[in-house]
């Protein structure tokens, strides 16, 4: 074996190195796959723009999101998997105010499966305001399913965990600013790789509720 052989041997091997060590700082990547049930019947082109905002959102985080269309598919006919979670979206909700788009259903330890989206409270407030309704809709199912990542008390001050969307918060999601915190990163990431949810007491002493905008 010649020297330039052996050069180019090393070099690959240093490569590969890197890219495992540069793995090992970022937590490597991490995918959840969402089964949708589009109970409200939602267009394709809405929903598929509203996917697309969602996953743009976690892809912040460093999360992927595979998306699966139950509407299509027989696969969703399952207990959902260790990194699988149901998002359904429904007409409209039973909640005491008519300004929650969502909720996620979580257990006393704050773990949860499936979350629900309120088709015409996201309408309604896309209308008044002004802003993209997909973008919205796309918003609120990254909280919904940020919640079932986190846990209760998930809520924060800023980001798209904020419990309040007033004219401010709605901006900032209409100029796809309103993202999770690196916080909020972190502790997503560390919850798909198996990490307990009893690590992050901080989010786990209530119920979970949607927006208020």
């Amino acid at each position: 074996m010649g020297f330039t052989e052996s050069c180019a041997r090393l070099l690959f091997v240093l490569l590969w190195a890197a890219v495992g060590w540069s793995s090992a700082e970022t937590g490597g990547a991490a995918e959840i796959t969402v089964l949708l049930l589009n109970h409200a019947r939602v267009s394709r082109d809405v929903i598929s723009h509203s996917e697309a905002e969602a996953t743009r959102i976690f892809s912040a985080s460093g999360i992927h999101l595979r998306w699966v269309d139950c509407s299509q598919t027989l696969v969703c006919h399952h207990v959902p998997g260790a990194n699988e979670f149901v998002l359904s979206i429904v007409a409209d909700g039973r909640t005491s105010s008519e300004l929650v788009y969502g909720v996620a259903f979580l257990g006393p330890g704050g773990e949860g499966k499936y979350a629900d989206v309120f088709l015409r409270r996201v309408e309604a407030a896309a209308n008044e305001s002004g802003f993209s309704e997909q973008r919205l809709l796309g918003a609120v199912a990254a909280h919904e399913l940020g919640h079932l990542l986190l846990g209760t008390r998930a809520h924060s001050y800023e980001g798209i965990m904020c419990p309040v969307w007033k004219k401010a918060v709605l901006q900032r999601m209409e100029m796809g600013s309103l993202l999770f915190t690196k916080d909020e990163s972190m502790t997503m990431k560390g919850r798909l790789a198996g990490e307990p949810m009893g690590r992050f007491p901080a989010f786990t002493k209530a119920s979970a509720r949607g927006l208020i905008p």
